[in-house]
C-alpha cells in the first residue's frame, strides 16, 4: 500500500506535522473535557451528593482510560519509528500486537478493580455514597477492555499522522455520551447510573469505528490476526513506553484518592467537590498541551528513527512555543471569568453557596496553566526518546510532595496554594529533564556517528 497523505506529512517538516495533527487532536481533546462537563454538570444537578461522588470515583475512571492511553503512547513510540525507517511490516505487526495486549490488560484489571472498589470507598471515608459510587462506575468497570483498546486504538492512529482519523473516534465517544446523558439520567430516571451507562455505550460504539477501518483496509497500516501468535518482543517494546506512562497515570490516580482523603478531614465531603471542579477548567486548558504533545510523540519518534535529531528539536520547540502563548491567553481568560465559569457546576440549591469559594479555586488554578503546559511537552519529549520512565517518577515525586504538603493544610486556601506551588515546579523541572535527557541522546549519536 502506498504512504497515505497523513503520513508524508507525519515525516516531512515537524512544524508543518505537528499543526496539521493539532488541529484535530484538539478539537477531539475539547470535545472530551466539555463532555467531562457536561457529565459533571448533569450529575451535579442531582444535588451535592452526586458532584461529590463524581468527583470522588473520577481517579478509579482515569485508571482505566489511562491504561489504554499508555499502551497506546507506547505503540504509538514504537510504531513510529518503524515506520520513519520504512518498516511497514514491523509496524503492522506491532499495531496488532498492541490491539492484543490492550484486550489481555484490559481483562486482567476489570476484576481488580471491581474487588477493590468497596475498599477505596471505605478507605476515603465516603461510605454514605457507596452505592452512588457503585451506580456511576459498575457500567464503566465492566466495559473496562472496550475502553482499553479505545485508547490503544487512537494511540495506534496516532502513530501513521492519522491525527483526523483519532478525532473522529474520541469526538464520535464524546458526542454520543452527551446525547445519551440527559435521555438516561433525567429521561429514563437512571440517575447516576444512567450516566456510567451513557459513557459505556459511546466508547463500545467509537471503539467499534476504528476497528472497522482497520478491518475494511481503509488505513496505511494492517491489523490481522491471521496466524496470529504473541510476539514479546514487541509487546515488551510497546511496553517499554507503555508501562512509564500507564504507572504515571495510575500512580497519579492513586495520589489523586490520597488526597480527596487528606481533603475530606479539612472541609468535609464538599471540600472534594470544591477542589475538583475548578480542575475540569485545568483540564480543558491542557487539551492544547496534550494535543501538542500527542502530535510531537510520533513526529519526533519518527524523526528520531530517520537518525535527524534537528528535526525532533524543531518539533520540540515549536510545541513548547505555541502551547505557552496559548496556555498564557486561557489564564488571563480564566481570571477575568471565573465566577461565570463556575456557574454550570453550581445550578442545583445545594451548590450555590459555594460558587466563589470555587471561583476563588480556579483563579489560583489558572496561575498553573503554563507550567502545567510545560509539564506535558516536557513529558511528550521524553517519552519519544523512550525515557518514559524519567517523566513517570518526575510526576509520582511532584505528587507524592503534594500529599506530604496537605498533611500541614488547614483550609482549603492552603490544599489552593500548595498544589500552585507544586505545579509550578513540576512544570519547570520537567522541562530542564526533557531539554537535559535530549542534548545527552544528541551527543551519543554524535559519538556514535564519530
Amino acid at each position: 500500500m502506498n504512504m497515505t497523505k497523513d503520513l508524508e506529512i507525519m515525516l516531512g517538516d515537524p512544524k508543518v506535522a505537528i499543526r496539521s495533527m493539532m488541529l484535530p487532536l484538539i478539537i477531539s481533546y475539547l470535545v472530551v473535557q466539555i463532555n467531562v462537563f457536561a457529565d459533571t454538570s448533569w450529575c451535579s444537578g442531582l444535588g451535592d451528593a452526586a458532584a461529590t461522588t463524581v468527583s470522588t470515583v473520577y481517579p478509579i475512571y482515569w485508571v482505566i482510560s489511562g491504561l489504554g492511553t499508555g499502551i497506546g503512547v507506547g505503540a504509538s513510540t514504537s510504531i513510529s519509528r518503524h515506520l520513519g525507517k520504512n518498516e511497514k511490516e514491523n509496524a503492522d505487526s506491532v499495531a496488532t500486537q498492541t490491539v492484543a495486549l490492550s484486550v489481555i490488560a484490559g481483562l486482567v484489571i476489570t476484576p481488580i478493580i471491581l474487588l477493590t472498589m468497596d475498599p477505596l470507598i471505605n478507605w476515603m471515608g465516603v461510605s454514605e455514597i457507596r452505592m452512588m459510587c457503585w451506580d456511576y462506575m459498575f457500567p464503566i468497570i465492566i466495559t473496562t477492555v472496550v475502553s482499553v483498546l479505545n485508547g490503544a486504538i487512537a494511540g495506534i492512529l496516532r502513530s501513521e499522522g492519522a491525527a483526523k482519523r483519532s478525532m473522529v473516534v474520541l469526538m464520535s465517544a464524546a458526542v454520543i455520551n452527551m446525547i445519551l446523558d440527559p435521555l438516561m439520567i433525567y429521561g429514563l430516571d437512571m440517575g447516576l447510573a444512567g450516566a456510567g451507562w451513557a459513557t459505556a455505550i459511546a466508547t463500545i460504539i467509537s471503539t467499534m469505528i476504528a476497528l472497522y477501518w482497520y478491518a475494511t483496509n481503509k488505513m496505511y497500516l494492517t491489523i490481522t490476526f491471521k496466524d496470529f501468535h504473541i510476539k514479546k518482543d514487541e509487546m515488551k517494546d510497546v511496553l517499554f513506553v507503555g508501562v512509564p506512562r500507564m504507572t504515571e497515570t495510575t500512580l497519579i490516580s492513586v495520589l489523586s484518592l490520597v488526597q480527596r482523603v487528606l481533603i475530606v478531614p479539612i472541609a468535609g465531603m464538599i471540600g472534594i467537590a470544591l477542589y475538583n471542579i475548578p480542575w475540569r477548567y485545568v483540564s480543558l486548558a491542557m487539551v492544547i498541551s496534550q494535543a501538542a504533545g500527542s502530535a510531537m510523540i510520533p513526529v519526533c519518534s519518527a524523526a528520531l528513527g530517520q537518525n535527524n535529531n534537528v528535526k525532533a528539536e524543531t518539533g520540540f520547540k515549536f510545541a513548547f512555543i505555541v502551547t505557552t502563548v496559548v496556555m498564557f491567553i486561557l489564564a488571563a481568560v480564566t481570571l477575568i471569568f471565573a465566577e461565570y465559569m463556575i456557574l454550570p457546576f453550581s445550578m442545583s440549591d445545594s451548590m450555590i453557596p459555594y460558587r466563589e469559594e470555587m471561583a476563588y479555586g480556579l483563579r489560583i488554578y489558572a496561575l498553573t496553566f503554563i507550567f502545567m503546559g510545560a509539564i506535558d511537552i516536557g513529558s511528550a519529549m521524553l517519552q519519544a526518546l523512550r525515557m518514559a520512565t524519567a517523566s513517570m517518577l518526575m510526576s509520582f515525586l511532584r505528587n507524592i510532595l503534594l500529599v506530604v504538603l496537605l498533611f500541614f493544610a488547614h483550609n482549603m486556601d492552603d490544599i489552593y496554594w500548595q498544589l500552585f506551588i507544586i505545579e509550578v515546579v513540576g512544570g519547570i523541572t520537567m522541562m530542564w529533564m526533557a531539554i537535559h535527557e535530549f542534548r545527552k541522546y544528541k551527543r551519543k549519536r554524535l559519538l556514535i556517528a564519530a
